[in-house]
C-alpha cells in the first residue's frame, strides 16, 4: 500500500522538505476586512511590515472542506491511502474541515489533530514520512501520529500582548497591564491548548526561562531536535539557538520563521522553542 502525506501550512516545512516527502499543502485564510487570502500566497516580510502597522488585527481563517477535496482527489491518484496530521483542533477547525471532506472518498483517509503547532506539526510530518520510507504500515503510522505530542514541547513568548489578546487568546485587562508593566509572558502549548506557565521581565531573563523551560521538560541527552521560531527578533533567535547548540551538543537546532497564521496571534515580535525528544 502506497502511503502520502497531506497537512496544512502552519507545519512551517520548507519547500525542500515538502519535495523530499511529496506533501500536500493545504493553506488556511488570512482574513482582512473581509478579504481572504491563503497564508501561502503572502510576501511574509511585507506581511508582517503590514501586521505591526495594522490598526485592526487580521483574522485567521480555518480551510474548509471544499480546501481539502481537490487536495485528496489529486494524492489519491498516486496514492492508496492518505495520512493527514494538522494543526491542534482546540485552536483551529482545520481537522473538522478535513475529517469533512475526508467523507467524499472510499479510499482510507486518517485525519490526525496532532495537538501541536508550527514545526511541531512538521516535525511530526517528517517523522512520518520516514516511517513510510522505512516500510511503516497504517495502523503504525496513525498510532505514532496521534501519540507523538506527547515527545515534544512548545514554549513561545512574544514583547506585545495587544496581538494575543486581539486574536482571543488573552482578555484585554490581562494584556493591557502586561505591557504596561512590560511583562513577557512564557506559554506553553498543552494538550493542544495555549497556557501561561509564568511572566518574566527583561529579554536576557526570557531568553534563559524559555532554554531552561525547554531542558527541564526534556533533558539535553534526550533531545533529538529543536526548532527556533522568530520573525523580527533574528538577534534573540540566534542567542537561543546558541544556547541550545551549547547545552545540548547532540541536537539538531535550526532557526526558522513563523509562519503567516501563528504569526497573526503572537505578532511580529513573537519567539518560541519547539523542541522533539528522541
Amino acid at each position: 500500500m502506497k502511503i502520502g502525506l497531506v497537512t496544512d501550512n502552519t507545519c512551517n516545512l520548507t519547500a525542500e522538505e515538502i519535495k523530499e516527502y511529496d506533501v500536500r499543502i493545504v493553506s488556511l485564510y488570512i482574513n482582512r476586512n473581509g478579504n481572504y487570502t491563503k497564508a501561502t500566497e503572502l510576501n511574509l516580510d511585507e506581511y508582517y511590515e503590514e501586521l505591526a502597522a495594522a490598526a485592526e488585527l487580521p483574522r485567521t481563517s480555518q480551510p474548509s472542506p471544499q480546501d481539502f477535496i481537490p487536495v485528496f482527489k489529486e494524492a489519491l491518484e498516486t496514492y492508496d491511502a492518505l495520512i493527514v496530521p494538522v494543526l491542534s483542533g482546540k485552536l483551529s477547525g482545520t481537522n473538522v474541515s478535513a475529517n469533512i471532506a475526508a467523507k467524499a472518498f472510499e479510499k482510507p483517509i486518517h485525519v490526525i489533530d496532532s495537538q501541536l503547532i508550527a514545526d511541531g506539526t512538521g516535525m511530526l510530518v517528517k517523522n512520518l514520512g520516514d516511517m513510510i520510507n522505512s516500510g511503516a504500515n497504517l495502523d503504525e503510522l496513525v498510532e505514532y501520529g496521534t501519540n507523538f505530542h506527547e515527545k515534544t514541547r512548545t514554549f513561545c513568548s512574544t514583547d506585545d500582548l495587544s496581538y494575543l489578546q486581539k486574536g482571543g487568546r488573552i482578555g484585554k485587562a490581562k494584556a493591557l497591564m502586561g505591557n504596561l508593566l512590560k511583562m513577557k509572558p512564557v506559554i506553553i502549548v498543552d494538550e493542544g491548548e495555549l497556557k501561561p506557565v509564568e511572566n518574566v521581565r527583561g529579554n536576557k531573563k526570557l531568553l534563559d526561562v524559555l532554554v531552561s523551560h525547554v531542558l527541564s521538560e526534556i533533558p539535553p541527552e534526550r533531545l533529538r531536535r529543536a526548532r527556533v521560531l522568530t520573525i523580527w527578533r533574528k538577534e534573540d533567535g540566534k542567542t537561543l539557538e546558541r544556547m541550545l547548540r551549547e547545552k545540548a551538543p547532540g541536537a539538531e537546532v535550526e532557526l526558522r520563521v513563523i509562519e503567516a497564521i501563528i504569526g497573526t496571534h503572537l505578532g511580529p515580535q513573537g519567539i518560541g522553542v519547539i523542541s522533539e525528544m528522541k
